[in-house]
Order: C-alpha cells, then sequence, then structure tokens
C-alpha cells in the first residue's frame, strides 16, 4: 500500500480533527473501535482512488465501517468545514 494514502500527516490531522463530532460513550461490549484517524485516511483512500465501499483495504477498517462514518460525518457537516 502506498503510504501516501495511508497516512495522514499530523499538521493536516490537527485541523481536520476538530471538525469530527466526539464519539457518544456507549456500554461496555462489543468490538473496539476503528481509530477516527483510520477511518479519516480511508475516506480519503476511496475518495482518491474512487474505489467501491467494500473494496476499501482493511489497514483503514472495513469499507462499512468507513461508508457508515462518511455518512455520520456528512451529515454533520464535517466535509464542507473541511
Amino acid at each position: 500500500m502506498d503510504k501516501y494514502y495511508s497516512e495522514i500527516p499530523d499538521a493536516l490531522w490537527e485541523k481536520i480533527s476538530s471538525f469530527i463530532p466526539k464519539e457518544k460513550a456507549k456500554p461496555k461490549g462489543g468490538r473496539n473501535r476503528v481509530a477516527t484517524r483510520v477511518v479519516m485516511a480511508g475516506i480519503i483512500y476511496r475518495m482518491k482512488t474512487g474505489c467501491q465501499w467494500r473494496a476499501i483495504p482493511n489497514e483503514f477498517g472495513s469499507g462499512q465501517t468507513c461508508h457508515r462514518r462518511f455518512q455520520e460525518w456528512e451529515r454533520a457537516g464535517v466535509f464542507k468545514k473541511i
């Protein structure tokens, strides 16, 4: 995997992360949530490559996870702010 797609530089992440809503506390149980920064890198990968959500490499979490968070963040206006 090309490192260009798999990492978001720290300076850029500092700017982007301020627009992403904080995760709500959830009751114990279930799987650990994939890190927000990793999912954002997956979304950026998908936007750059034009691949289907299900074709996103596993290093970004599942395509379903990336798509679900993309939808959440789109509704929250994150991408308009970025």
